[in-house]
């Protein structure tokens, strides 16, 4: 951007305000010229040596690593490895006889004249992206050139220089400053004319190019202030940069809603304010000052002053901001807002600003609906036919994610939305033995809604193990155990509800379940995740497979009967502690479907399904198995874990475990 600065500008005068630090390698210009200069004969200078020739080519090897440093903005380092580099050069010329015509000599100079632009190139960069600070930079250049003639006593023009606020004001001849344009701020054009009787200060000196330099950056850069209080002194506003005490923060006071009020702050206006302003806005540094950390911060605003005033939107900047009537549109970058909140916090700011939640000092992080909740009400308020139009929309979207050459086939009953590459008649045959088995889920767990899972489960069937496996790989991002044939995924909300399988077919053997097997299991895993929880494993598979060996499903399926051998083999390798049977990862992959079997049958055994039913709904309420069965058994989980180990005839921990 450019900026107005008079002609008699020197030619090294930094480019972005600052003199007096240009680094290290342009202050040895001078004395390398000296060198340069030196003008000694090749006749008089030694041929090099082999171990001189081995440290230019060590010195040629370290150069090459500073682009490196360059490209990962380690300025410093880079600018540190040139200087150093460029003295052991000299030395080798001076001190060891070095001749300049050497061609690794040459090579070094032309590589170390190209480096040091590039770094100077790149430090102008990162200096003219550094913001200059109104109260460190500005202010005390003001406040010692401009202020005996524009203060508090007798501020000519009627200008009041000495409060960033009188300037703001400007004097009878208008604004002082057009934030972003120098070119049209009268500050900058009274210190840059040069006609004597214009320029200010006036019979005194010119400003120095610097301090020009510095005040026109400022401008070009919006002329932004960076301190908390407007009418403080310009004097008092460099001692607070400079680490001094700051004001006390202004007392605001908390208006409370009547109960007429159309918006909510807590619903409706704070998530966003969390989740978007609070990008820049929270932190021990938020942007500008301005805090969203909790009611009260915010309504004391920032370095601007206030942000909010309640009943008035054309004096509240945050709306203005937020309205795109001033400039910098918010929220900045690439945050986004919605219609609805642009309209609520339009409703909330006319209607008082008023305060809904406990505590102005509570930090609203903890007292906004999580991203989640405000899913789970979205949801919530959707119709059936709503969510399942979304869950159709979903389902074709995951398949053609994971499967996207293969055209499936789709069939959609009272409580599914069939997909698979099985062929419609085969889904339809899947489709009425689930329905057939959610008629015991209902009975079981007490369902009276229909469909089960409102907006429709969706049931994905893969005919062979590569769909099933490619699906988990995309869809779930995990790689599956080849003893996994099917499970199912449904969150507490419904957004997500579904349950995939891999077809194996109808006739099941003491190792696969068949696939109207598989298929009740994870219905009724399906069914148990409806109501959310963190239910270990071993009951989801126990509870499907016993309620599906209960019935039609299970009798005669060897897959059932095998299922208590291996339950009894897999706690001696699995069990070392009694209690272990009811924590969540004891068993493996493999074994965690018959080791779920037998656990669930022995506490239905022993306390009915009502005290089971119970049981399941303590942890979906939040408690531990251990804290769950207390409850509902009166047993700690080492009793009823030794209580259960006896039924198996076998003692826990008689081999060592081994890959399963």
């Amino acid at each position: 951007m450019s900026v107005d600065v008079p002609k008699t500008t020197p030619a090294n005068t930094s480019s972005v305000g600052h003199v007096g630090h240009a680094p290290l390698y342009l202050r040895l210009v001078g004395g390398l010229a000296v060198i340069f200069a030196v003008g000694l004969s090749t006749t008089l200078l030694a041929a090099i040596t082999p171990e001189q020739r081995e440290q230019l080519s060590d010195l040629k090897t370290e150069l090459g690593k500073v682009p490196a440093l360059v490209s990962k903005k380690k300025l410093d380092e880079a600018n540190a490895a040139v200087v150093s580099i460029e003295e052991k050069v000299n030395a080798l010329v001076k001190e060891g006889g070095v001749a300049e015509t050497e061609t690794l000599v040459k090579g070094l100079r032309k590589q170390l004249e190209s480096q040091k632009a590039i770094l100077a190139k790149q430090q102008a960069i990162v200096a003219a992206k550094i913001p200059t600070s109104f109260s460190k930079e500005v202010a005390p250049i003001l406040e010692a050139k401009c202020v005996s003639c524009h203060g508090e006593d007798n501020p000519r023009g009627g200008l009041r220089m000495d409060t960033f606020a009188g300037m703001e004001r400007g004097g009878t001849n208008g604004v002082l400053v057009v934030p972003g344009i120098p070119a049209r701020s009268p500050l900058v054009a009274r210190l840059t004319t040069t006609e004597n009787r214009f320029r200010m200060p006036k019979d005194d000196e010119a400003l120095k190019p610097a301090e020009i330099q510095t005040i026109a950056k400022w401008v070009a850069e919006g002329a932004k202030f960076d301190s908390m209080d407007k009418t403080a002194s310009l004097g008092s506003l460099a001692a607070m940069a400079d680490g001094k005490p700051k004001p006390p923060m202004v007392p605001v006071e908390i208006a409370k809603p009547t109960g007429g009020e159309k918006v909510s702050f807590i619903n409706d206006v704070a998530p966003t304010l969390v989740t978007t302003c609070g990008q820049c806005h929270l932190g021990n540094n938020p942007r500008g000052g301005f805090s969203v950390a909790t009611f009260e911060r915010m309504m004391q605003g920032g370095e601007s002053g206030r942000v909010i005033v309640a009943g008035n939107l054309e004096g509240s900047r945050l709306w203005r901001l937020v309205n795109a009537d001033e400039a910098p549109v918010m929220p900045a970058g690439q945050g986004r807002i919605t219609r609805k909140w642009h309209a609520d916090l339009r409703t909330w700011i006319t209607e008082g600003a008023k305060f809904d939640g406990p505590d102005a000092k509570r930090p609203l992080l903890q007292l906004v609906p999580t991203p989640e909740e405000i899913r789970a009400r979205e949801l919530a308020k959707m119709s059936p036919e709503q969510l399942l139009e979304r869950r159709r929309k979903d389902t074709r979207e995951k398949w053609e994610l994971a499967l996207s050459s293969t055209e499936p086939s789709i069939v959609e009953t009272e409580e599914f939305v069939l997909i698979g590459d099985v062929g419609e008649a085969r889904l339809k045959e899947l489709g009425e033995a689930g329905a057939e088995f959610t008629k015991t889920l209902k009975t079981t767990f007490g369902f009276k809604e229909s469909p089960v899972w409102k907006g429709k489960l969706a049931v994905f069937v893969f005919k062979d193990r590569f769909g099933y496996e490619e699906f988990n790989q995309t869809i779930n991002r995990r790689e599956v155990p080849k003893e996994i044939i099917g499970h199912a995924d449904v969150s507490p909300t419904l957004e997500t509800a579904l349950v995939a399988v891999y077809d194996v077919g109808d006739d099941p053997t003491e190792k696969s379940p068949g696939a109207a097997l598989n298929l009740a299991e994870q219905l009724a895993a399906a069914a148990l995740l409806k109501g959310g929880g963190d239910l270990p494993d071993w009951l989801i598979r126990g509870t499907g497979l016993s309620l599906a060996a209960s019935g039609p499903i299970g009798k005669g399926n060897p897959y059932i009967t095998s299922l208590k051998p291996r339950a009894a083999e897999a706690m001696q390798y699995s069990i070392q502690q009694p209690q272990d049977v009811f924590a969540d990862g004891t068993f493996s992959p493999a074994d965690v479907g018959p080791a779920g079997y037998v656990i669930v049958e022995f506490l239905m055994r022993n306390g009915g399904t009502s005290n089971f039913g119970n049981f399941v709904k303590r942890i979906q309420g939040g408690d531990t198995p251990v804290a769950a069965l207390q409850a509902v058994y009166r047993q700690d989980a080492r009793a009823m874990g030794a209580a259960f180990l006896s039924t198996q005839g076998a003692p826990i921990g008689g081999k060592k475990a081994k890959k399963r």
